[in-house]
């Protein structure tokens, strides 16, 4: 499967990738001179009300017969940025080989009477980030998922179902992408990457998925 290298910041998609990179983790730190920065992770809570938001949890793998909540965790970069927002270990951190803690945001889904789907509480805030920033935009992304896909998580759940969905395209380095658009705000979009990883020095294809929110 051809893989395209990921430069960080050029776009919005390239962003979602950047942040499980090694190379997004020194940019982090702002670099004046460079013109580069990550964005800054914020507390949020997104609600999104009617068809939209069923769809959306349907998507997510969600019970529709009652209320139900998912755990997703933040990708490695992610993480390093709601750390930097928190700084709430005993000892300051440098960086995130240090120990930095796992997030994750909660989403939680409602039937009815209005179906309603919720999802906090950290976001990358995609108006902070240099160069080209993108005001009203709002992003997390998972893990790096390697392509065996063999675990149990509820990203790699939703992977798998992805990938057995129509709008696949697997020569592409965004694989997927899906827009949740209901007629008031905010508008949800499920984005799948295919990136390459380097654990211990040695290179590994996989996947990241990335959740955007537009708020109107």
């Amino acid at each position: 499967m051809a893989r395209r290298s990921v430069i960080w910041g050029m776009s919005l998609e390239m962003a979602l990738i950047g942040r499980i990179a090694i190379l997004v983790l020194a940019l982090l730190v702002a670099m004046p001179a460079e013109g580069a920065k990550y964005p800054n992770a914020v507390e949020k809570q997104v609600v999104m009300t009617g068809a939209a938001a069923a769809a959306f949890a349907e998507t997510l793998g969600m019970s529709s017969r009652g209320p139900s909540s998912l755990a997703l965790q933040l990708g490695r970069g992610d993480a390093w940025a709601v750390y930097l927002l928190k700084q709430d270990t005993p000892e300051p951190l440098y960086n995130d080989n240090d120990g930095s803690p796992v997030r994750t945001n909660l989403v939680a889904f409602s039937p009815g009477p209005v179906a309603t789907l919720t999802i906090s509480p950290f976001w990358l805030d995609q108006g902070t980030r240099l160069p080209e920033p993108n005001p009203g935009y709002y992003s997390f992304g998972s893990p790096f998922l390697d392509e065996s896909l063999d675990g149990n998580d509820p990203w790699t759940q939703l992977l798998r179902r992805l990938k057995q969905e129509p709008g696949w395209t697997v020569t592409a380095y965004r694989q997927f992408h899906r827009c949740f658009a209901p007629s008031d705000a905010p508008e949800l979009c499920l984005d799948v990457y295919g990136i390459k990883d380097y654990p211990d020095n040695i290179e590994k294809n996989g996947y990241v998925i990335g959740i955007t929110a537009r708020l109107k």
